[in-house]
């Protein structure tokens, strides 16, 4: 091997590099600085940005491809499969390089040679997980990305909830904008027009956020809706969705699998592991390696076994088992209250849906009133128009109960998951 420079220059090569690195940070910092003023600069506010008018199903598939929650989401699956393969990848082989230095202190001042002082060797290495281990990891990582698939479901049923409830909210108050009587003087005027603009402001804001794409004023097509009928979540509400079942088993199995996790420290530890022959090894500049030499074969197989002589590990078996039945108690109590909200949701809707049908029958048989004159004329369109702005206003109230009940059950129509653990 042909001889290297000297470890003095070696050295003060690294010191001259770790300068420049923190020397460089300074300036690296000022160049993103730049970036991020330019970024500001170059930002539009809303009135700037252009109108697009989307269908709803659009919306949808934008929000799927673009949302960052939703994102984040599937990044959670991605990490829960991959940890799930590594229970299998850990079996893989591995390959290691060791590289090394041999010299006499008072020969480092002066230029190493490989023939005597360099060292090098690589070798194989197969090693089993403890085999106890193997059934609680498989299970945990199917459990793991089980969660996360169901975690993502919920966020997108979270997310057609908010935008359902953000776009008939925009309608509403674009409806009750046209009812309004006509400012009584220009200040009037002028607070309007501001509290128009901070509720566009804040409903472009919104939409930006929900579909994931805030380059643009996002308008729904009020016809393209879904139409949420009570007729249509009538025979639901007396059973739970599978998703909500599904996350509330999971409290469960989580809990129960801590408890099981510390179970499995009683069993004893074995340990399977297999160092190869050298593949390649030289010293001083020359190959004393072998590549099946059954000799250089290392089988390891230990067995190890730590009483639990503190109880340590007997108090945290108990405490999880506590800890399981205090969860079990939580789920119960939090079934028992939502039992609770689906039923005032039930009532609410049942109530609205009376009520909006007799006002609109009132309104109907108001309207179809013959005047007398034109003082009963008058006060007949007042009379009507003062009924349509509340119907109007309770509307934009059960706005709120038709997304809790997208929330809770979907939107109609839609097939529940497949997805299976």
């Amino acid at each position: 091997m042909p001889p290297v420079k000297s470890l003095p220059a070696i050295l003060l090569c690294s010191t001259a590099l770790a300068c420049l690195t923190g020397c460089s940070l300074s300036k690296r910092l000022d160049k993103v600085s730049a970036r991020v003023e330019d970024m500001y600069a170059k930002t539009k506010g809303w009135e700037e940005l252009p109108v697009r008018t989307i269908t709803w199903e659009q919306a949808r598939d934008l929000m799927r491809r673009n949302n960052l929650e939703l994102k984040k989401a599937e990044d959670r699956i991605e990490d829960a499969e991959r940890q799930s393969l590594s229970v299998y990848t850990d079996m893989i082989p591995g390959v290691s390089y060791y590289g090394y230095l041999t010299s006499t202190l008072d020969k480092l001042s002066e230029t190493v040679s490989g023939e005597n002082d360099l060292n090098s060797n690589i070798n194989v290495s197969f090693s089993l997980p403890a085999l106890t281990q193997v059934p609680y990891r498989v299970y945990s990582s199917k459990v793991q990305t089980f969660a996360a698939i169901k975690a993502r479901e919920g966020k997108e049923r979270e997310l057609v909830a908010q935008l359902y409830e953000t776009v008939r909210q925009r309608h509403i108050r674009k409806k009750q904008e046209a009812l309004l009587d006509k400012p009584a003087d220009e200040t009037e005027e002028m607070k309007r027009a501001q509290e128009a603009r901070k509720a566009d402001s804040q409903h472009w804001q919104t939409m930006g956020r929900l579909i994931g794409d805030p380059n643009a004023r996002w308008e729904i097509l009020p016809q393209s809706l879904p139409r949420i009928r009570w007729a249509d979540y009538v025979n639901k509400l007396d059973r739970l969705d599978p998703l909500v079942i599904c996350n509330f088993a999971m409290q469960l199995e989580q809990a129960r699998m801590t408890q099981y996790s510390i179970a499995l420290q009683y069993l004893p530890t074995i340990n399977t592991s297999i160092y190869s022959p050298s593949l390649f090894s030289s010293s001083g500049g020359t190959y004393s390696g072998t590549f099946l030499s059954g000799e250089d074969t290392r089988l390891n197989l230990s067995t190890s076994y730590m009483l639990d002589t503190d109880l340590n590990t007997w108090h945290n078996y108990q405490r999880s088992k506590e800890q399981y039945e205090l969860t079990r108690r939580m789920v119960a109590d939090a079934l028992r209250d939502h039992k609770g909200k689906i039923d005032t949701l039930r009532k609410s809707v049942a109530e609205y849906e009376n009520w909006r049908s007799y006002m609109q029958k009132r309104i109907k048989f108001t309207e179809e009133m013959t005047a007398g004159n034109a003082s009963q004329y008058i006060e007949r369109e007042k009379s009507v128009l003062a009924m349509k702005k509340e119907l109007l206003t309770q509307e934009s109230a059960a706005v709120e109960s038709e997304a809790a009940l997208i929330l809770e059950y979907g939107l109609p129509g839609e097939k529940p998951s497949t997805v299976k653990p």
